[in-house]
């Protein structure tokens, strides 16, 4: 896996559980008709909603934005999303490199999605993006309840580190874990706002709506 997909979407008022099953539904859509899909999730946080993926290459992602989910979210945007389908998906959409990645074989167990987004500072990107990069070795051999780890490049400077977990356990233990303790020694010298302000306060917890892995 070399590409991902991150779509923030924000569901229009009194229409969350309407979005929430139509990205559920999605997930059956993707499992049939998209093979270059290899993961795909829905996630949700209240109101706010988010769908992730990831691909090999580019033209697994081109093939994905021109499949039947995404034709299907197109013609609900309006009614379901806040901003529609160009102010509310298509701004939204983030397509990050993955650095690195452990992945499992249960997919349909996971329960909680734990999303970071980290700034590299000035001048530290190449360095954050080499320590991201060896961060899945880690998980691999430290954490068996982290089923899924991504570390991500945005862009230059911003990166993000997105997980899953089959229960509240799990993320417990992540965050008491290697790569955590790896993350706050290096934070002041790698991130805008160190540990507590570029990390710590930056956590964001989904329920894990649906997910596929091929």
């Amino acid at each position: 896996m070399k590409e991902a997909s991150y779509i923030t979407l924000n569901a229009k008022s009194g229409k969350e559980n309407d979005l929430a099953d139509f990205l559920i539904a999605g997930a059956d859509l993707v499992t049939e008709t998209e093979p270059q899909t290899l993961l795909w999730a829905a996630l949700k946080n209240d109101s706010e909603m988010v769908i992730f993926d990831t691909f090999s290459d580019n033209s697994g992602r081109d093939a994905h934005f021109a499949g039947k989910v995404a034709g299907a979210l197109k013609e609900n945007a309006e009614n379901l999303v806040a901003g529609g389908w160009d102010n509310g998906v298509i701004a939204n959409i983030k397509n990050p490199k993955i650095l690195s990645s452990k992945t499992s074989s249960n997919a349909k167990d996971m329960k909680i999605a734990v999303f970071i987004p980290v700034k590299a500072k000035e001048g530290q990107a190449e360095n954050l993006a080499g320590f991201l990069s060896g961060g899945a070795a880690i998980v691999k051999e430290t954490e068996p309840k982290t089923s899924y780890w991504y570390a991500l490049q945005f862009s230059n400077d911003e990166f993000g580190i997105i997980d899953f977990f089959a229960d509240q356990s799990g993320v417990d233990a992540h965050f008491s874990g290697k790569v955590a303790a790896a993350v706050q020694e290096n934070a002041d010298a790698l991130l805008v706002g160190g540990w507590e302000k570029g990390v710590v306060s930056n956590i964001k917890q989904f329920e894990v709506l649906a997910m596929v892995n091929k």
